[in-house]
């Protein structure tokens, strides 16, 4: 039985590397209707014509003054927010949504633009209108996977979260920008029960996934989880998150990068972000495998250490659509009625794993995870403190 068409759902940024992905995996409904926008026209409409389906491309400026009027026009029923960098973005688009009434969901990886959305929230329920950010990697997966794991424990004391992007794939500019325009920044981590301060590049170090990932280097870099870990588990002493590209000479670079910036040297300057973007296409070495795992270390609920080590893998340049899988499933449920919440929140523990993996199911990508011998006493993550 064919459904009406009846949703109408406009990504912007629909066109980038990870709009489009979402823009796909939301295709396969017969009853979703996508519209494609942002700035270029052109780009959008060439991709609206190769999905399947009925969809659209047009011109539309997240800046743009008169927003709210140029979305209410448009008669949707839900927005999803793709158009990158966030970080130094405003919640000009979500309030935006607030005023013309639309739903809205946003990718956004930026720890301030996720952990203080919620003041959006007040008006939000005012209005009647579900915002939720943060419907990526971090920490919609991340947390997700807390979600599956947490009943195992009594108390949970330490987390380190890698990712670890694969080479051999296409980068957006605005994810570029995103990662090379912080580097040298400081932010506050929790080590050993005290928040300290680190900086984006630093702690370089080798973490190892999975075959054929295998072994990658890291260095610590600020996003949401950093933040909302603490604030959800009150046992919490350890959290780090790691990212790193490939080859090893590309992240030693990064590194050092980091290191001058940090004296206040013009190594992260937008223009410098635009030449690595086109270099890191060129750069020779690496492989299309990339991965995320994610260590979860305490006790069970008998007071005995337990670990946890959740991986999954994307495989043959498949990795990009695992960001791109929760803000598809989280779509599905505002657009199918099983989630309807009016406030402003951050994607924490909103999804069930397996409605994330769903949506990776038709593509090279593997998920396991396996529980850690920790019954020697030995911290999780003794890096940590150092």
């Amino acid at each position: 039985m064919v459904r009406n068409l009846s949703k109408r759902v406009l990504i912007l940024g629909g066109y980038g590397t990870f709009g489009s992905r979402i823009a796909q995996l939301l295709a396969d409904r017969d009853d979703i209707q996508l519209i494609i926008a942002g700035h270029n026209r052109s780009r959008a409409e060439s991709f609206a014509s190769s999905l399947p389906g009925l969809a659209e491309g047009l011109r539309l400026e997240r800046d743009s003054v008169n927003l709210p009027a140029q979305l209410k026009a448009l008669h949707l029923d839900l927005l999803i927010h793709c158009a990158g960098p966030f970080q130094g973005q405003d919640y000009h688009v979500a309030e935006a949504c607030i005023r013309s009434g639309i739903p809205y969901i946003d990718i956004s990886d930026d720890r301030r633009f996720v952990c203080d959305f919620h003041r959006l929230s007040a008006e939000a329920e005012r209005a009647g209108v579900t915002l939720v950010s943060g419907a990526s990697s971090v920490p919609g997966l991340s947390s997700a996977v807390l979600r599956e794991l947490r009943t195992e424990f009594g108390g949970i004391d330490a987390v380190e979260i890698d990712i670890a992007p694969a080479h051999r794939i296409a980068r957006g500019l605005a994810t570029v920008r995103a990662g090379f325009e912080s580097l040298g920044r400081e932010f506050p981590i929790l080590r050993a029960g005290e928040w300290r301060e680190t900086y984006t590049g630093d702690q370089l170090r080798k973490t190892r996934l999975a075959h054929p990932v295998g072994t990658r280097w890291v260095c610590n870099f600020d996003v949401p989880d950093l933040e909302l870990w603490p604030r959800a588990l009150p046992d919490l002493r350890h959290a780090r998150f790691g990212t790193g590209v490939e080859p090893r000479t590309l992240q030693l670079g990064l590194a050092a990068c980091a290191r001058l910036a940090r004296h206040n040297l013009p190594a992260t300057q937008p223009w410098l972000a635009r030449l690595g973007h086109r270099l890191a296409a060129r750069w020779p070495g690496g492989s299309a495998h990339g991965g995320m795992q994610i260590h979860i270390g305490g006790r069970d609920r008998d007071g005995r250490p337990l670990g946890y080590r959740w991986q999954v893998l994307g495989l043959n340049g498949d990795g990009p659509w695992i960001p791109a899988a929760p803000a598809a499933a989280l779509a599905r449920k505002i657009l199918d009625g099983n989630y309807q919440a009016p406030g402003a929140r951050a994607c924490w523990e909103l999804l069930d794993l397996r409605e994330i993996l769903l949506e990776m199911n038709r593509f090279s990508i593997i998920s396991a995870c396996e529980r850690i011998d920790t019954s020697s006493g030995t911290p999780l993550m003794p890096a940590l403190q150092s």
